[in-house]
């Protein structure tokens, strides 16, 4: 065979990755990948409703969601009719997610011009509609020569056509009206007419010939979008005082806190208790000539106003709690309470109208809820901030105890109904309530790149890394727990919702955890004591699952858990008082060993202790966890640049820094992952507990820290290729390339543990990181970037290359387990 031939070869087999699906498995990584872009971008959503806030400002956000939410849409028909896995369609995701990224970023400049950057609302029509048309580029040549050509031309193409126009004019026409005309105004009505155009074409979707390749993917997609737009709702709470860090906190801050996570908290029950289970199964058991019209309707229709209400709750919970600053107080009016409990009213109202789609019932409830919204706001209208939130949570939290007492039998038949689908969601994936703790974990990550912004120096590096290390010890026993104990049980949701809680009024005060901020409660006390109190939850919890077992490994832990605590008291009480400079670098190495103490009884419990009973479970909990590292990199992209004009510099370095994402992402879920689950499933007994104890627990912490000290260093640097004139950054050239080097360190150090081989070309492109960290000192930051980024990707895509082979067998894995497995759950007795 001539060297052309086998050039064609391969470019013939690079390309015909791109096949449709025949049905199956569930939501890929990738997708995830591209989901956590989708988050900054209902953030900046609430960023522009924040900024503009009034009528005018409201409908500008209803408009950009669901401009989103057709793009979102676009690719869940994407990933269920196209398989997303090797060849081409990864370099189309990546390049998609840099694009929904800008979209994030100029949402903001919408609808607004700003002197000195280029056209905003031109940027964000021209990236919007990059993404839509790359979505149906895909569909397109993955399905020629099929029936879903004629489905895509009359009920997709047309219809963006026609919003394309619209946008374009929304866009341009606006600068050339007479002066005495609104544009903002022009500009909101193309855009909504934009919207709706385009929603005609929801109707193609699933009907005719594009039907429902996968069952499980097209569910399981849209659980995670409510979850991200949950996970968006709680960010808002988090963030509602900005992110510097000074505010100081008050009773006042963490009891609407508490509230505001109460009235996420029942929304999220409403949906994963029993709406979205009828709404699978529903789709499951439906005829197959009407399946793709009850899934459009019920999912790709009835879920765009739960969206919608979720990001107006995160308004409205957002102005609630910066009321609380005496300078915001004044802020908060009657349109501030009409955003919070409309936003609530629609979300329930699409719930109501999801389970009459699927299920034929109204009623219970949400019915309840919605009255009492309507009835009680006059009354919500005149009371504070807190109050109000207090209001909300009580309203939402009836609902609940109705189902529990009053309508008690017809609930438990609805749980009878849904029960093989809550089996297969209860089993050995990880669970929605699992998932709802990641999404505050997401959170607690952003508030350690605070810390570290606050003080920018080795000690304030230092600081949070530390913290850094205490979430993931906690987080670690949690997903433990949740591999030993598989249940459903309301005695578990609620225990799952107080770690829940503990772990928001954490990352509130991480900012603050080694100094205390006059006016406010000690920071340092508070993370140490809730972090007292977490571990102390999860002793418990240990001791009733492990029931049988010997307790000597316990009582070792214990010992080892007591000391550490003992020592972050004592740096948490020299943190709380005012001290002398050098006092913090005494804190610091408290924290330091404590952390050691902590970590080394993990070896001293044994591998028995680390027993797991799911592979799939633990593997799954650890890859997620990696995704949502990624994923506050990319959240510290959006904020460095968040309000900055956009230039043609910023979006290069939007480009290389998903770039460099990309390949880090690569470097982990291309062989690694897959690699490592299969390891952790074909060893027994003490050897698998040995392995997830060394290869997870203790191996994917460096990675996590070398992904928080990314976040930082393009935080940094991003904030200086944005705005050269700002201050100097010194830390975030050493931030981005000890980050990568630690990631890439750590990666390999996991392969040594799974498969005891050293990859000699990712080792000599660690070693070419490393000689690039000092001799690009003197560069410009965007410059940093790209060789960064052009280094990483290069290594790994030559290494990528050379595990053809191990690729090649690893092409069938087994179904996604994320939210779905056969497993049945088991009581909490």
């Amino acid at each position: 065979m001539t060297g052309s031939e086998r050039e064609s070869g391969r470019r013939a087999r690079f390309f015909r990755q791109l096949e449709l699906r025949t049905g199956g498995s569930g939501v890929n990584r990738l997708e995830l990948f591209l989901d956590l872009v989708f988050v900054y971008a209902f953030l900046s959503v609430t960023d522009l409703m924040a900024e503009n806030f009034g009528i005018e400002g409201l409908l500008q956000g209803v408009a950009v969601i669901l401009l989103l939410w057709r793009a979102w849409t676009s690719y869940t028909v994407v990933g269920n009719v196209v398989r997303v896995r090797w060849g081409i369609i990864r370099p189309i995701m990546f390049g998609v997610a840099a694009t929904i990224l800008l979209v994030g970023i100029a949402t903001p400049v919408a609808f607004t011009d700003r002197p000195g950057a280029l056209f905003g609302p031109l940027v964000f029509v021209t990236a919007f509609l990059l993404a839509r048309l790359t979505a149906l580029l895909t569909l397109t040549y993955a399905g020629w020569g099929t029936k879903i050509i004629r489905s895509l031309a009359t009920g997709v193409w047309l219809p963006l056509c026609a919003s394309a126009a619209l946008l374009l004019c929304g866009a341009l026409l606006p600068r050339h009206l007479p002066a005495g005309v609104n544009g903002g105004a022009v500009r909101l009505a193309f855009y909504f007419a934009a919207a709706v155009v385009d929603f005609i074409g929801v109707r193609a979707i699933g009907a005719g010939a594009l039907r429902i390749a996968s069952v499980p993917h097209w569910t399981e997609r849209h659980r995670l979008i409510v979850l991200i737009a949950l996970g968006e709702t709680i960010i808002s709470i988090g963030t509602s005082r900005g992110l510097s860090g000074g505010p100081p906190i008050t009773w006042a801050v963490i009891l609407g806190s508490a509230l505001s996570l109460l009235v996420v908290a029942v929304l999220w029950w409403r949906y994963f208790d029993i709406a979205g289970l009828a709404a699978e199964q529903a789709l499951e058991q439906g005829p197959a000539g009407s399946r793709s019209m009850l899934g459009r309707d019920a999912y790709s229709l009835l879920h765009a106003p739960m969206i919608v209400g979720l990001v107006l709750l995160a308004l409205g919970l957002r102005r609630a709690l910066s009321a609380v600053e005496p300078a915001a107080a004044p802020r908060w009016d009657r349109l501030s309470v009409l955003v919070l409990y409309g936003g609530a009213l629609l979300y329930l109202l699409g719930l109501v109208a999801l389970e009459r789609r699927t299920i034929g019932l109204l009623g219970r409830s949400p019915l309840l809820g919605i009255a009492l919204v309507i009835a009680l706001l006059p009354v919500a209208v005149e009371l504070p901030a807190v109050a109000v939130v207090g209001l909300l949570a009580a309203v939402l939290v009836s609902m609940v105890l109705v189902d529990l007492t009053v309508f008690r039998r017809r609930h438990r038949a609805l749980h009878e109904m849904v029960a093989s689908v809550a089996a297969r969601t209860a089993g050995s994936g990880v669970t929605p309530k699992e998932l709802f703790l990641d999404l505050v974990v997401v959170y607690a990550f952003i508030q350690v790149s605070v810390l570290m912004a606050r003080h920018p120096s080795v000690v304030g590096v230092t600081q949070g890394l530390a913290v850094l290390s205490l979430l993931w010890a906690a987080w670690c026993l949690s997903a433990q727990l949740g591999n030993a104990l598989r249940s459903e049980s309301i005695v578990a949701r609620l225990t799952v919702l107080l770690i829940v809680a503990l772990t928001l009024t954490i990352g509130i005060a991480i900012p603050q955890a080694f100094e205390r901020v006059p006016g406010g409660l000690p920071g340092p006390l508070i993370v140490v004591l809730c972090y007292l109190v977490l571990r102390v939850l999860h002793l418990a919890a240990f001791r009733r699952v492990a029931a049988a077992a010997p307790p000597a490994p316990l009582w070792r832990v214990s010992v080892s858990t007591l000391v550490s605590l003992l020592l972050l008291l004592l740096a948490a009480l020299a943190a709380s008082r005012p001290h002398g400079p050098g006092a913090g670098r005494v804190e610091v190495a408290l924290w330091v060993a404590a952390i050691v103490i902590d970590f080394s009884g993990g070896y001293l419990m044994g591998p028995r202790f680390w027993l797991t009973g799911s592979a799939k479970h633990w593997t799954d909990r650890y890859e997620l966890i990696i995704l949502i590292a990624l994923g506050e990199a990319i959240l510290s992209t959006g904020v460095a640049l968040f309000g900055r004009p956009i230039s043609w510099s910023v979006i290069l370095a939007i480009a290389v820094s998903m770039i460099l994402l990309s390949s880090l992402w690569w470097a982990y879920f291309d062989t690694d992952a897959l690699v490592g689950h299969r390891a952790v499933q074909a060893a027994t007994g003490r050897p698998r507990g040995a392995l997830a104890r060394d290869a997870y627990t203790y191996l994917h912490l460096p990675m996590i820290a070398g992904l928080m000290l990314l976040a930082f260093g393009l935080h940094e640097l991003l904030g200086l290729i944005s705005d050269p004139a700002g201050p100097h950054a010194p830390l975030g050239h050493p931030a981005v390339f000890t980050g990568v080097i630690l990631y890439l360190v750590a990666t390999q150090a996991f392969w040594w543990r799974v498969r005891h081989q050293i990859r000699w070309v990712r080792t000599l492109g660690i070693l070419l990181i490393a000689v690039l960290a000092p001799t690009t000192l003197r560069l410009p930051p965007l410059w940093v970037l790209i060789v960064l980024a052009a280094a990483t990707a290069a290594v790994l895509v030559i290494d990528s290359r050379r595990a053809v082979d191990l690729r090649r067998r690893l092409r069938e894995p087994s179904p996604s387990a994320i939210l779905a497995d056969a497993r049945p759950a088991e009581p909490l007795r």
